[in-house]
């Protein structure tokens, strides 16, 4: 049963690498050196040269529009790329940077895959891409709803419009992820969950939770490599359930005894539009403003099972989830909640 993956691996043996140092990146670089891999990872400064090197990594010079990148690679025989750099941005006045790099971006990486004729692109989109509607679960096949929920879930979805009807000389897949959480992220979503352990009283929503664990997240993009197909997208998702109940397993598995308060979506929904004005003037619209708003209470539930009957992928338990994301926050001195 080995032989199949073993194979794939020397198939793929050069790998070039995007995003390599974030959140997404960072496990799959030491992932991917460790199936023995050579992986060739770009760069933008000096300041990640550290982690790089020491995880025998070749760094390439450059960011997502320097011409130089090809000249780098050309003699390099690569195989595959990873182009997991994106820009993932709330409440902006300005978006235009944003939609620059998830989508003029990943065009000039699929670019770059002709010039270098590769075999294999595995591009990291978004599960928002799917659209679904309110109350819906969300799967590869789901008609988006035509609306954005925000300026990020517009530009991964036209990102990913482009990068699939591109002209490509090599196969293709996108991973979609839902929220990765877990050991390692302390950013973006993360921060409510450091909130709410970290508080008696935490404000909360009464909304949908879907999330990948990060270590899942990983394995799934690897197996996008060795077992993906070509033109196909795998939405990576390993759970779903309401608000109310992750805060029940919270309590059942470690000892925090919080006591929520939950936010009526009705009001949210209504000070949506006073926060975007006020947002303009003063420095409001860097915590919230109406499209946090509209995601947080539209909430969200994918399905993940298609990456698990055609890639393989085992998903981790809320429970395990729970208890080793925990665990890395207190070594971390960023909670002070104990596992039972």
């Amino acid at each position: 049963m080995l032989y199949p993956i073993f194979n794939q691996r020397m198939k793929y043996k050069n790998i070039f690498l995007t995003g390599s140092t974030g959140v997404v990146g960072k496990p799959l670089l030491k992932k991917l050196i460790n199936e023995g891999h050579n992986v060739y990872a770009l760069s933008r400064n000096k300041t990640n040269d550290k982690f790089l090197i020491s995880n025998n990594t070749e760094i390439i010079r450059g960011d997502l529009f320097d011409d130089d990148i090809y000249s780098q690679l050309q003699k390099k025989s690569i195989n595959a790329i990873f182009h997991i750099a994106g820009a993932n941005q709330k409440c902006q006045k300005d978006p235009s940077s944003m939609f620059r790099t998830n989508i003029e971006g990943t065009k000039q990486m699929l670019e770059l895959g002709n010039k270098l004729n590769i075999e294999k692109f595995i591009y990291t989109s978004s599960a928002v891409t799917l659209g679904e509607k309110k109350g819906s679960i969300g799967n590869e096949d789901s008609i988006h709803r035509g609306t954005f929920l925000s300026d990020y879930e517009e530009s991964k979805y036209l990102a990913e419009e482009k990068a699939f009807s591109f002209n490509k000389e090599f196969e293709f897949v996108s991973i979609n992820p839902s929220s990765v959480q877990g050991p390692g992220r302390i950013s973006g979503t993360a921060k409510l969950l450091i909130s709410t352990l970290n508080k008696k009283f935490p404000p909360l929503i009464k909304s949908s939770v879907s999330a990948v664990d990060i270590d899942d997240c990983t394995e799934g993009h690897y197996l996008g490599l060795t077992n993906g197909k070509n033109n196909e997208r795998y939405v990576l998702n390993s759970f779903r359930l309401n608000i109310e109940t992750l805060i029940e397993n919270l309590k059942t598995i470690t000892n925090w005894n919080g006591s929520p308060i939950y936010i009526s979506k009705q009001l949210l929904v209504g000070l949506g539009p006073l926060f975007d004005i006020f947002g303009k003037f003063t420095s409001l619209r860097e915590v919230i403003c109406g499209e946090t708003i509209r995601v947080l209470t539209h909430g969200h539930l994918y399905d993940g099972q298609k990456a698990e009957k055609e890639l393989g992928l085992n998903y981790t338990s809320v429970d395990d989830f729970i208890s080793k994301t925990i665990t890395w926050l207190n070594s971390e001195k960023l909670t002070k909640v104990d596992i039972k």
